[in-house]
């Protein structure tokens, strides 16, 4: 007996579902890109501030909507969603590479030029942000392998089993001794 509903018989939960998938990934993304406009990228201070408003407000919540989608798509077998998915976690994983090489060199400059005081929660900001945006990078990683790695759907293992004449199913025979 499965623990989820069936999605197939309910489409009022199916579009519940998919709905709040892309409101996760949607409102953080204009969220953060409010709080990060005007663009300034020849900025490194703005560069420096921008890396730590993603990382803090952004990438869970994408994370959360993409798997989310990834499941509802794999338990309604709609290969063109999963391998949008795909797509969508290869971008957010080579963004997050590119952001992440840059924000350790724009780290390192700033480091010569923060004040004393400013110094610790520098350090940390840095870190946080660091480990943070490590961590997604295998995160959606792993959302783009299993999205474009999918299992066979139940319709092709039936298929696979009749086809092998089922030898490979075992079932309760009654009435033979």
């Amino acid at each position: 007996m499965s623990v989820l509903p069936d999605l197939h018989d309910d489409p009022s939960l199916r579009r519940v579902l998919f709905t709040a998938a892309i409101l996760l990934l949607v409102v953080p993304a204009v969220q953060v890109g409010i709080q990060v406009w005007p663009l300034q990228l020849s900025n490194i201070q703005w560069r420096f501030t921008a890396a730590n408003v993603l990382s803090g407000g952004m990438l869970l919540p994408s994370f959360l909507g993409m798997v989310l989608l990834l499941s509802l798509s794999r338990r309604l077998e709609q290969k063109g969603v999963q391998r949008t998915v795909g797509v969508l976690a290869i971008i957010f994983v080579l963004g997050l590479g590119a952001s992440l090489g840059l924000f350790v060199l724009d780290a390192l400059q700033l480091k010569t030029i923060v004040s004393t005081q400013m110094e610790a929660a520098f350090k940390n900001t840095a870190v946080r942000v660091g480990a943070v945006s490590s961590m997604f990078f295998v995160a959606f990683a792993l959302v783009a392998w299993a999205a474009f790695s999918a299992p066979k759907s139940a319709k092709q293992a039936a298929r696979k089993a009749d086809q092998k004449g089922g030898e490979d199913r075992v079932g309760l025979i009654i009435g033979q001794e």
